[in-house]
């Protein structure tokens, strides 16, 4: 049996239900979040903090019973720690969506929500060395707070910044926040004439494959313990 865990590494219950109710009517899949760690993540003392908790939950219980770990978070934090420290399959929503886009068109952009966030993106495009295919993160210009309750709000903010993606040469945008799943991306892309990638759905579709075809986290190179 393939039993998937996805970690929600904020301590946000509003985005964990928003979380599970994307993943709703998938099997298998148990949504945590980690209470220790700080609300909303948007910076990198934010990551620093929400990654040692992760660490810390995941020491203090049995993963015995799960096939592969999804870390819901755009930022992916602490990632790598993570993989090297776990037995099982780990990956992140934002490696997993970037790696999706690549297999859907040439030029990606991500839809970051605030100004702030745009360069911690930039960063790990660069850390996974994909530049040249990133045609640039487009920004909300919105807190993560500001739109966890406004799914409307949001949706149009997103139809703008889709456009601005085409603009700047993507085929491909991606929701830079396990905040943004509940989207209608078929609607959303659709209205803005581009492809749309939830990492959180992109994310679990991928772990499952991974599962499935018996790929796992190689240890004898980056993620040697």
């Amino acid at each position: 049996m393939t039993k998937i865990l996805v970690i929600n590494p904020n301590s946000s219950q509003k985005m964990t239900n928003d979380i599970e109710a994307s993943l709703l009517g998938q099997e298998n899949v148990e949504v945590i979040r980690i209470s220790a760690a700080p609300e909303v993540l948007e910076s990198f003392a934010d990551y620093t903090y929400a990654g040692a908790s992760v660490l810390q939950k995941l020491s203090g219980m049995d993963l015995q019973q799960y096939s592969g770990i999804l870390l819901a978070c755009f930022g992916d934090p602490c990632l790598y720690a993570l993989k090297e420290k776990v037995n099982i399959s780990v990956i992140g929503i934002a490696e997993a969506a970037l790696s999706r886009a690549l297999l859907m068109g040439y030029r990606f952009s991500v839809a970051a929500a605030s100004k702030k966030a745009v360069p911690m993106m930039e960063s790990m495009i660069r850390l996974y060395g994909l530049q040249a295919r990133n045609a640039g993160t487009v920004s909300l210009e919105m807190e993560i707070r500001d739109f966890l309750n406004q799914k409307d709000f949001l949706y149009n903010r997103l139809c703008l910044a889709a456009k601005l993606a085409r603009k700047k040469g993507a085929d491909i945008l991606i929701l830079g926040c396990a905040g943004m799943t509940m989207i209608d991306i078929k609607k959303l892309s659709a209205d803005a004439d581009i492809e749309i990638i939830d990492p959180v759905l992109n994310g679990v579709s991928t772990l499952r494959a991974m599962i499935v075809d018996g790929n796992r986290i190689s240890k004898c190179g980056l993620y040697h313990e």
